[in-house]
């Protein structure tokens, strides 16, 4: 089939024609099909489908739009002879093999007719309600809210929203559409999953999936009002399921099997929940950057400076293995109760100097009864240099399990779930009986 093309005939590119054949993303940054150094393009601007019967063009959110024929489009089907406007950019549209509009895709060949099948592609507006603010961060923040949908349809969900005034940052809003874009093809249960990217009143949000539950953070807190410790095999239990999301994320490949090269970078107990079933999950993949969505910042820092790994507070490249030290870290407190490398009074050079120095005392210092088994296992997650830990979250897990279950029997979601309820209710009696005094 010969390839649909895009003359231009004004913008950065006048002059120049492009084949554009299967789907092409248009937009100024650099992980574009077709990239467009111009300023009135978004980063991520249109994406244009090309299929032997049709030719469709979808804007992507885009700040300025996407026009056809002189009528801004959220999309619409190409014909031969079409004027596209993107920011400054005019272009005429050629397309030998002649599309017309509404045809469908795929005909069935069963022998009916298709007058009851769909042609086309489906488009239609997501509608969201805002419930409540969960959370606020640096960048916007997190809501848990109702995707409303035809007859009475209603899903619960959580909206994690960026500020107006940073989406005229490149830099951060390529981090966040390099999340959605990465961590919507990431399914795994225990990876919180990502449902949609939109744009609202100049700034943009991630809706995604709604954890019934309380974070790490929160456990933890628990246990600190109620004096007591995370009991061993429940510590090992969550950190084995993080590890198991961890694996799944590293290796993820693209259709053409590129590797992503996802590291999550801000692995923290503020982004480990579970919830009411005893599922553990990581959240939070708004700091991941993978080569084909953003370059590395030189000099960058990105992340919770008290769950870094020396090579990542030193600003050098981190791969997989940084994100097994931060993991470390957790397991580390999560077991005794103490967080290694606290960031006091804000002093956050004081705080990099330690994690730079990784010095790690042996955990049964804190808590004796921890068995040595496990005490080599969260001592070789945090081995200050990378080679000596252990190379995948793979290794991790499988040492992790070896060591809960190779007796037979070991923790479950079941065990968790019921730990967390238990304790939940313990914090209430203590709040009525303070409320009472």
């Amino acid at each position: 089939m010969p390839p649909m093309k895009l003359v231009f005939e004004s913008g950065p590119l006048r002059g120049s024609t492009h084949d554009l054949a299967g789907v092409v993303a248009i937009g100024r940054a650099p992980n574009n099909d077709l990239v467009v150094d111009d300023g009135a393009l978004s980063l991520m601007h249109c994406r244009v489908h090309v299929s032997t019967k049709n030719v469709l063009i979808m804007d992507l959110g885009s700040t300025n739009g996407t026009w056809v024929n002189g009528e801004r489009i959220v999309s619409a089907h190409l014909d031969d002879g079409d004027s596209v406007v993107l920011g400054t950019s005019r272009a005429r549209v050629h397309i030998p093999f002649r599309a017309p509009s509404g045809t469908i895709i795929n005909k069935p060949t069963d022998g009916n007719d298709g007058s009851d099948e769909l042609s086309g592609d489906i488009f239609g507006s997501v509608m969201y309600s805002l419930n409540r603010k969960i959370a606020d961060g640096g960048m916007g923040s997190i809501y848990e809210a109702q995707q409303v949908g035809a007859e009475g349809f209603i899903k619960k969900v959580a909206i994690k929203t960026i500020l107006p005034k940073y989406a005229q940052r490149d830099n951060l809003i390529a981090a966040f559409v390099g999340e959605a874009r990465l961590v919507a093809n990431l399914v795994h249960q225990n990876i919180v999953q990502i449902h949609h990217l939109g744009r609202h009143e100049g700034g943009y949000y991630i809706a995604m999936e709604y954890i019934e539950g309380i974070t790490l953070t929160e456990l933890m807190a628990m246990h600190v009002m109620l004096i007591r410790r995370i009991p061993i095999d429940l510590a090992m239990f969550m950190v084995s399921r993080i590890s198991r999301g961890l694996e799944y994320a590293h290796s993820k490949h693209d259709a053409k099997g590129n590797p992503f090269h996802l590291v999550h970078r801000d692995v923290s107990p503020n982004n480990i929940m579970i919830d009411t079933e005893g599922e553990v999950k990581l959240t939070d993949f708004g700091v991941a950057k993978a080569a084909q969505f953003m370059e590395d910042e030189p000099g960058g820092l990105v992340g919770c400076v008290e769950f870094m790994s020396p090579e990542q507070a030193r600003c050098d490249p981190v791969d997989n293995r940084s994100d097994i030290f931060s993991l470390g870290l957790v397991f580390y407190e999560a077991l005794t109760g103490t967080r290694l490398f606290r960031c006091e009074a804000g002093d956050v050079v004081r705080a990099i100097e330690a994690v730079e120095l990784a010095d790690v005392p042996d955990p049964r210092s804190y808590r004796p009864e921890i068995d040595e088994s496990v005490t080599d296992i969260v001592m070789k997650m945090l081995a200050k240099a990378p080679e000596d830990r252990y190379q995948s979250a793979g290794e991790l897990s499988h040492a992790l399990e070896e060591n809960m279950y190779g007796g037979g029997y070991g923790p479950t979601v079941v065990k968790l779930a019921s730990y967390v309820n238990d304790l939940t209710v313990q914090m209430e009696a203590k709040k009525d009986r303070a409320v009472r005094q």
